[in-house]
């Protein structure tokens, strides 16, 4: 990394949720009750097999992704969900591009803490709404008293 402080790089988030899915993703089980586990190759051959999209993928390029060391297209990380979401166990949560690309503070690798917040987020926006400018002026002060200089500065309200 280049030591600068706050959000990690895409293509660490990536790689971290890659590796992530290529731990916790069972192909089969052998005979004595292990799971086996996809290798590199074997998705980078999947994918590029699969009938349903254009992609393809080779073994080291996805090797490069896993390491942090590519920063694949966007169609190539949809590939790779898409490859993924089709293998998981079931009741697993869906594993989507967004997923694989958000940064956020989900160590846990669970892809559904991505719409979970999307949701809270929305639910803030729509009360916010139908406040009244006084009460939004409020709220932006808590926000920045609760997440000082956590990006863009937020807009002031008139009033």
């Amino acid at each position: 990394m280049d030591g600068s402080e706050g959000a990690a790089q895409p293509e660490f988030v990536l790689a971290r949720r890659l590796n992530h899915l290529f731990n916790t993703t069972v192909k089969a089980v052998d005979k004595r009750g292990r799971p086996v586990r996809y290798s590199t190759p074997e998705v980078a051959a999947a994918i590029s097999d699969d009938p349903s999209h254009p992609i393809s993928i080779s073994r080291v390029t996805l090797w490069k992704v896993r390491e942090g060391k590519a920063n694949p297209t966007m169609e190539k990380v949809r590939a790779i969900a898409k490859f993924f979401d089709d293998h998981r166990a079931d009741g697993a949560p869906r594993v989507t591009a967004a997923w694989l690309l958000a940064d956020g503070d989900d160590e846990s690798g669970s892809p559904d803490a991505l719409p979970e917040r999307a949701e809270q987020v929305r639910a803030i926006a729509m009360r916010a709404g139908r406040m009244s400018p006084d009460r939004l002026r409020m709220l932006v002060e808590m926000i920045e008293v609760i997440d000082p200089g956590g990006g863009e500065p937020l807009p002031s309200v008139g009033g």
